[in-house]
Parts: structure tokens; sequence; C-alpha cells
């Protein structure tokens, strides 16, 4: 089988070994979807990260493709259906608990974006640049004593929530499967979200969650509270959360997710963009809390190894 590699730079040089131990392997690294439409209809494999969507549209110039290999748990950047509708196989992160008991990155990066918020980080840092130091103007807020209400009690959550014990923060969550009394368990989200200084999200994005988080949920927040989102951008109502950051109905938001974020033209008239910018409480970055060096040469060496296993 010929494999393509749609983003290969920083690839795990082991993971490219073991492929072309068994494959014919080609490394490319696209930026635009045009270059991918030109190379993927010779492919029998794709390997890909986050940059592209693999909509119907892109699959349908890719005919002898049969397997997409994803090292994510989310699967929201590929026409599912559609792809499985012809036959094909996708190969990921999904239900490999164990392995990813072992990939701390999203939890860090959580956390790294928790206590920007709460410290603020990035705005004193930005006023600094410009000359200034003014210590009164970013007073922050101490963590010791809060209470973190953690929505997706799953491999992230408990990874957040034991750090969360660290930093001595009482710990509540909600979670249709996982249960467990180390922590304080709630019935239902909107007692969460009442009870909680700070939300943490991390339940899967599927048809059952796609505006999750909305008014029905976030009308329960006391005004102190702030939103963290490393899960994905469509499991919340960003339009509402917005309107309830303008009319100081919670006091700030970090995610590292968007709901368009696959479309860059997009991006800078999203709503919440629109509010950092406006210089309103609000962090976010471009979906990099499982981008770190060693997280991601540990999925993709998995991923192979699980398609070499599947294949040879």
């Amino acid at each position: 089988m010929k494999i393509l590699l749609t983003e290969s730079e920083d690839f795990s040089p082991k993971a490219i070994a073991q492929l072309q131990h068994h494959f014919e392997v080609t490394c490319c690294t696209f930026k635009s979807k045009d270059e991918l439409l030109d190379k993927i209809g010779d492919y029998d494999v794709l390997f890909v990260r986050l940059r592209f969507k693999l909509t119907q549209e892109v699959l349908e110039k890719a005919p002898k493709l049969k397997y997409i290999l994803t090292a994510t748990t989310g699967l929201d950047h590929i026409d599912v259906a559609y792809f499985e509708s012809r036959g094909g196989k996708i190969i990921s992160l999904q239900g490999e608990t164990d392995f990813l008991g072992s990939i701390p990155s999203t939890a860090e990066h959580t956390w790294a974006l928790l206590l920007a918020l709460l410290k603020k980080i990035p705005t004193s840092f930005e006023d600094v640049r410009d000359g200034n130091w003014n210590r009164d103007a970013f007073k922050g807020h101490n963590l010791s004593g809060k209470k973190i209400g953690i929505l997706g009690l799953g491999r992230v959550g408990k990874q957040v929530a034991h750090f969360a014990r660290a930093f001595g923060l009482e710990v509540g969550y909600f979670d249709l499967v996982s249960q467990t009394n180390t922590y304080k368990s709630f019935s239902n989200p909107k007692e969460l979200f009442g009870w909680a200084d700070i939300i943490s999200i991390h339940i899967p994005l599927h048809d059952g969650t796609v505006n999750f988080v909305n008014e029905s949920l976030l009308q329960h927040c006391p005004a102190h509270a702030v939103l963290i989102n490393t899960s994905r951008g469509a499991v919340w109502d960003e339009n509402y959360i917005a309107e309830m950051l303008k009319q100081n109905k919670i006091s700030g938001i970090a995610t590292d997710v968007l709901p368009d974020e696959y479309r860059k033209e997009k991006i800078k008239y999203n709503p919440l963009v629109q509010l950092a910018n406006e210089e309103y409480n609000v962090i976010i970055t471009p979906h990099i809390a499982g981008a770190t060096y060693e997280s991601m040469a540990m999925t993709e060496e998995f991923i192979v190894s699980k398609f070499i296993k599947m294949t040879v």
C-alpha cells in the first residue's frame, strides 16, 4: 500500500521508519487544501493531523483510499459517515484508554490556560512590553480554596482533577459514565455549574454533545466564574458565552478550540476572538493542547503500531 503523510514536519522518525519497513511512504507538509487535493488520488492510506478537514469533497478526490490514520481521539476533522459508507476504515485513538492515560499534554495545557487567565499573564506581559509597570492593574486570583467543576471525567478530566488537588482546589464533576468517590459528584450538570468557580470542559464531540454547554447550563454560573475548554469548540454555545462575558455574567474564558477553526477566513469574525481584541478577559490558543513534541511522537508511534498489526 502507498501511504501519504499530509503533515510530516516533526513527525516521529521512529513511526516513519516502521511504516517504511512495510509500505511505500511519501512525506509531505501541505500548506493548502489545493496542494492536498492534487496528491491524494494516488494513495491507499492517509496519515493526517488537524490542518485539513477531510470532507466528502476532499475524500472524493481519493478513490483508492482505504484507511485514514489520525493520532486523535476526536474525529470531527473527518467525514466519518461518508468514508465508512464506502468501506473505508479510520484508525484513531478512540477507546485506547490505557495508552491515553500516559499522555498528559491536554491536561497540562488546561492548567496553563487556567493559570494564565486567573493570573492575567497575557495582558500584563503585553503591558510591560509597551513599557509600563502597572502592578495594581493586573491583580489576579488565588487557586487555593476555589471550586473547580469538571464536565466529563474521562481521561483528561481525571488528569485535570488530579492536578487540581496539588493547587488546593475542591473538585466536583459531572459525568454520565465515569463515577468515583474521590471527588464530589453531581447528579446533573446544572448543579455543577451553579457550584463551581471554575468550569473545565472535557466532553467528547458527537451528535449528542453539540452545544451541550448552552444557555440552560450557563445561566446557573455565578458571575465570578471562568470557563475553560480544551475539548472541541462545538460543544459550547460560544455566541451565548460571548454575550455573558459582555454582560459580566461570567468573568473570563480560555479556550484551545473554536467551532470553525478549519475555516481560516472565519477566525477574525469569531465572537470570542472579537472579544479578545476588545480586551475582554479571553485567552484563545490554536488547538495546541495536544501538540507537544513528546505527546505527538508517542501517539504517532502508537497509531503506526496499531495499523501494522491490523494490516501486516
